[in-house]
């Protein structure tokens, strides 16, 4: 009786918790997943304007007429947290990107506890994104592209879905500077109060120098897809070194606000190493998030006919 009893109160304060909490924690998922990037980006926020598929990701019009099939995997130590990316980019007229996406905590209980109530077992913490957006190239490096996504985010057996529009655009290329920029907004569904929407710009710059290619990134994000993020803003610098268009070094420094935080600012950084032969690229990124969470390992596959 009284393992019953233990049993029907954790399973209870589970479900308390999840109902009382499942908004925000959905939208904190979302927002985990929304803010990632493939290991082929030096972070999610500087290589916005960089160009091809290090910024197809994050913003498809920025990505230009390059085509072929994107997968990555990151992991991180923080609640064994693992996300796996996928894109097939193809000309059809437009450029058209199809992305998908999913994160999911694996480790929610611990074993001797799955032992003993072996109905958690069914419990998940997933988020999931499908998105598919179409990118028109309107001459000098401009273009524009607009795409929908649906997102599904389930947190201890409460699951919410949305929809999401998506608008890019990259401007022409002058005296060597790319520019781009992106907005997100939640159009319907959801359990909680939509927030204004995400705004990303970013700028590049590359220079070469015989057979070495510098690339300056700088990016931002502001604003925020639910009124319970508080806020997000993100602001980061990379720098990517190509050597024969081979082998790619690249790092990256930003930092992201913490309302919660005791300066209200969380620095991170990140290193990547990328490889390229022939068609196929090859990379693998160490870090891009903030000190509150452990330091994820990512790595991704290009293919570019």
């Amino acid at each position: 009786m009284a393992s019953s009893a233990c049993g029907s109160s954790s399973l209870g304060l589970l479900a308390a918790l999840a109902a009382a909490s499942g908004a925000q924690a959905q939208s904190s998922h979302l927002t985990r997943l929304e803010l990632g990037a493939p290991a082929v980006a030096p972070d999610p926020v500087s290589a916005l304007a960089v160009g091809g598929w290090t910024s197809a990701w994050l913003t498809p019009a920025a990505g230009g007429k390059v085509t072929g099939v994107l997968v990555g995997l990151e992991h991180s130590g923080f609640a064994s947290m693992t996300t796996v990316f996928a894109a097939v980019r193809l000309a059809a007229g437009p450029v058209w990107q199809l992305s998908f996406a999913q994160a999911a905590v694996k480790v929610l209980f611990d074993e001797q506890l799955l032992t003993q109530f072996p109905e958690l077992g069914t419990l998940r913490a997933t988020a999931t994104v499908l998105g598919l957006d179409a990118a028109i190239p309107l001459g000098h490096g401009a273009a524009v592209s607009l795409g929908g996504r649906y997102e599904r985010d389930e947190f201890l057996g409460d699951a919410a879905s949305i929809w999401m529009t998506r608008v890019s655009a990259t401007g022409p290329t002058i005296l060597g500077v790319r520019s781009a920029a992106a907005f997100e907004r939640v159009m319907a569904g959801g359990t909680s109060d939509k927030g204004a929407g995400r705004l990303r710009v970013g700028l590049s710059r590359g220079v070469g120098f015989q057979r070495l290619d510098f690339t300056v990134g700088v990016g931002a994000i502001f604003g925020d897809v639910w009124a319970v993020e508080s806020g997000q803003t993100r602001v980061a610098g990379s720098l990517r070194v190509s050597l024969l268009q081979l082998v790619t070094v690249s790092g990256a420094l930003g930092a992201e606000r913490d309302p919660f935080g005791a300066s209200g600012w969380l620095g991170f950084a990140s290193f990547g190493l990328g490889l390229r032969l022939g068609p196929v690229g090859a990379d693998v990124r160490r870090g891009d998030v903030g000190a509150s969470d452990a330091v994820p390992t990512a790595v991704s596959l290009a293919y570019q006919p």
